[in-house]
């Protein structure tokens, strides 16, 4: 949002305006993510406020293996569990669900300190430059994503520390 005119005027935007490019800010829509073999990750199986989720397959420390779904939209910390019992703090592995290969580890999760950052690519290219992460510790809703810009900044965070 621009915050002055063409003659150099502030612009005193509508409390309705503030709301629209509030709403339009916050609302990250993950509409195709993949595994390390290009398998789309978004499925129309299961549908979040009218928006396909992100379909995972997972197996437990118990050995119990399921679906589960996730919200796509960024920050919203919803899921549905299919097929398996999850239970508060656990880790779990986890899988594309089309082709059953593990998805690979990003990072350690700095919110949890006891689970990792699972790489969700963002294009079929699977490169951890351009990936969703989540936790895989139930409970954990940790999210994160990578792009470049994002990850420089972390690491001149770190440096500065």
């Amino acid at each position: 949002m621009k915050r002055f005119d063409k003659n150099g005027m502030l612009i005193i935007p509508t409390p309705d305006e503030m709301k629209a490019v509030k709403e339009a800010e916050e609302l990250l829509v993950v509409k195709e993510c993949y595994c390390q073999n290009g398998h789309n990750l978004v499925s129309n199986k299961v549908i979040f406020n009218d928006l396909p989720g992100i379909l995972l397959k997972v197996t437990t420390e118990a050995n119990q293996a399921g679906t589960i779904a996730l919200s796509p939209v960024y920050g919203q910390k919803q899921r549905i569990s299919l097929d398996v019992e999850l239970i508060n703090n656990e880790k779990v592995k986890i899988f594309c669900p089309h082709c059953d290969v593990e998805l690979p580890v990003f990072a350690n999760c700095t919110s949890c300190n006891s689970g990792q950052f699972i790489a969700l690519y963002l294009d079929d290219n699977a490169s951890f430059n351009n990936c969703l992460a989540v936790c895989n510790t139930i409970g954990c809703k940790s999210l994160k994503i990578s792009t470049t810009e994002n990850i420089l900044k972390e690491i001149r965070y770190l440096i500065a520390k």
